[in-house]
């Protein structure tokens, strides 16, 4: 088994390479930050993006990020 992990941190620099990082996915992470309303938003987008390149039966799991932060 091999795990292959692709960070682009959502920078618009590498949207054009994201249909080869998607190839082959068994399964996808988006990670959000929790202290941030509008990178709530984008991981909604981001399982958009990817469920055009990927199959409905590769799982997608969401994790908000971030929540040592006391944000209040």
């Amino acid at each position: 088994m091999r795990l292959t992990i692709w960070d682009t941190a959502g920078q618009e620099k590498y949207h054009a390479l994201n249909a080869a990082y998607y190839r082959g996915a068994e399964g996808a992470l988006v990670v959000y930050d929790i202290t941030d309303n509008d990178s709530f938003v984008r991981a909604g987008m981001w399982v958009k993006e990817l469920r055009k390149y990927i199959s409905m039966d590769v799982p997608i799991a969401i994790a908000g990020n971030k929540c040592d932060i006391d944000n209040r």
